[in-house]
């Protein structure tokens, strides 16, 4: 159990907004013979605070650094190829959507996904028919797992359920309702067909997460808990909501008309595959705490309890304040 505390407390500690991807978006566009304009829209204070650095370059093209914000201008001679490669050395992003737009009028879209604390920039990929289907799944995918094991508040409402739920079918069955609640709502905000993440969202996503921390507080007095008796139908009606907030990240990543199938079915397999391992951990971890003689002691599930909903209690008041204070402006 102390290793669940310790979980919670690293987990705690991160920011209140737990839906964010990470993934920023930028453009390249060619303005002349081997003269291009990498732009990341963002003014240069507020990029560097994310980590966002220079361009690394083939050996023949010269940068102009930005002066009042993050636009580059670059001179290549001879000019770019789909050989050529761009290094964005990111470090605190997860990857990029960039759009490309060359001379001859043709236009690209493509996700890049970091690795090793660098996106690698394939120009390849930026032309039409460049980039492959099962790799554009792949990066999709990765960046899905990548999103819900980074998805704090996703995270505990699972630990809630986990920590509330008993027997293997009761479980299964949870987990499922969880899983195709939030696919559903995923689905229909991603095509455009709901709402998607916003401040609302992401209070009432923090909200669900102190409902089942007293929920379980309920159980550990004796009385009779809702999720406890249908956690299903919990989980069910609380996974709808946790899928918009999935929906609103994938959002931001202005997927092109023609990947938004591919993205979406991907980037849920993804988030599925993450949410499975965490599963994994978490009931392997509490199998070994009980055979300790500490897991016939009910505090610890009671403060692991306490400790999720004063997590969440935190996030529903740093997440309400700016509707109030949007609302009274």
């Amino acid at each position: 159990m102390r290793l669940l505390l310790v979980m919670i407390l690293l987990l705690g500690a991160t920011p209140a907004f737990g839906h964010a991807l990470g993934v920023s978006r930028a453009t390249l566009t060619e303005t002349g013979a081997g003269a291009y304009v990498i732009d990341i829209g963002r003014p240069l204070e507020q990029a560097r605070r994310m980590g966002v650095l220079d361009p690394l370059l083939p050996d023949r093209c010269r940068l102009d650094a930005p002066a009042a914000g993050t636009r580059y201008r670059i001179a290549c001679d001879p000019a770019l190829t789909t050989d050529d490669v761009i290094v964005l050395p990111w470090v605190s992003q997860q990857g990029v959507m960039l759009t490309a737009r060359w001379r001859d009028g043709a236009e690209a879209r493509d996700l890049f996904v970091a690795e090793n604390g660098a996106i690698a920039v394939d120009l390849a990929r930026l032309r039409r028919g460049g980039g492959s289907w099962t790799a554009a799944a792949g990066r999709y995918l990765a960046l899905g797992v990548e999103h819900i094991l980074t998805g704090v508040d996703h995270l505990l409402f699972v630990l809630g359920l986990l920590l509330l739920v008993r027997g293997v079918r009761r479980l299964v069955a949870t987990i499922t309702a969880f899983t195709i609640a939030h696919s559903i709502t995923l689905s229909f905000a991603t095509l455009g067909w709901g709402p998607v993440a916003a401040r609302p969202v992401e209070a009432a996503i923090a909200l669900s997460i102190v409902y089942l921390a007293l929920e379980i507080l309920r159980e550990d007095r004796g009385e009779t808990a809702l999720a406890k008796r249908w956690p299903w139908s919990v989980a069910f009606v609380f996974g709808l909501l946790h899928g918009f907030g999935f929906a609103g990240a994938l959002s931001e990543l202005g997927l092109p008309p023609g990947d938004i199938p591919l993205a979406l079915l991907f980037f849920n397999v993804g988030v599925e595959v993450g949410q499975l391992v965490f599963v994994a951990v978490v009931l392997a971890a509490l199998w070994s705490l009980h055979r300790l003689p500490l897991a016939a002691q009910a505090w610890p599930r009671t403060a692991v309890a306490y400790a999720i909903g004063g997590v969440a209690t935190y996030w529903v008041f740093s997440r309400a304040v700016p509707i109030l204070e949007g609302a009274v402006l």
